[in-house]
């Protein structure tokens, strides 16, 4: 009788435990907030008239031209933002990677390969 009360509370036990776990790790039922939606990659079409307040805008346009392309901003989050550079028959030519915590610029030849690489002030 001892025994069948001891595994019969065990089952018990492990049942709770396993019912709780799921219920809490279902992602039904996590809650998302507002910021963590922003956080996700953003692609939108931005016109080189909107890209003129960028700080690394200036530095593209030297080094790239950026006037002659269509830009594309592929990621725009906190801590980077990348615009890619494309010709009239949209393909891709510069990629400009720019990292807000340090300020740093990359732009880089699709073709040619690695153009820029500095920190911008």
């Amino acid at each position: 009788m001892k025994t069948f009360v001891l595994t019969t509370a065990s089952a018990l036990l492990l049942t709770s435990v396993g019912v709780g776990y799921a219920f809490h790790a279902n992602p039904d039922k996590t809650q998302v907030s507002e910021n963590d939606t922003e956080m996700n990659h953003q692609k939108a079409q931005v016109d080189t008239e909107n890209m003129d307040d960028f700080l690394e805008y200036d530095t593209l346009n030297d080094v790239a031209d950026a006037d002659h392309f269509n830009s594309e901003i592929v990621e725009d989050n906190p801590h980077k933002r990348i615009i890619l550079l494309k010709d009239d028959n949209g393909q891709p030519q510069f990629k400009s990677i720019f990292v807000k915590d340090t300020n740093r610029l990359k732009i880089i030849n699709l073709h040619e390969g690695l153009e820029y690489n500095e920190i911008i002030k």
